[in-house]
């Protein structure tokens, strides 16, 4: 449509509109002072994370202590990976107890069976 031939004109690829387009939805005026200073590609990492993950402190591959706003592009995306991996783990775990409780019902099920 006329916004794709407006990005041809000014020369700026839909995918660049889009990481700007996610950066400008997820973040308010109130950050801005905050973000100002961060290329598009970071603020982009930045935005693709859960909110609550935003603004927490978590260590980076060499042990250090940062916020999602202090880290570089490859940071950000190692914590991505991580918080996934968190995330399928805890879903792993999650589904391992209630195979657990379903296994324990229907053992319980039996012994009241044979009672």
């Amino acid at each position: 449509g006329e916004f794709g031939k407006w990005l041809e004109k000014v020369n700026i690829s839909k995918d660049y509109s889009a990481k700007y387009i996610k950066v400008f939805d997820e973040f308010d005026n109130s950050n801005f002072a905050t973000l100002r200073n961060i290329g598009i590609s970071a603020l982009h990492e930045i935005a693709s994370l859960p909110k609550p993950e935003r603004t927490k402190e978590h260590t980076t591959s060499k042990g250090e202590l940062k916020t999602p706003d202090e880290m570089t592009v490859r940071e950000l995306r190692e914590l991505k990976k991580q918080l996934k991996q968190r995330d399928e783990q805890n879903a792993q775990l999650q589904s391992q107890v209630e195979q657990a409780q379903r296994s324990e019902s229907i053992a319980r099920k039996q012994l009241e069976d044979e009672q």
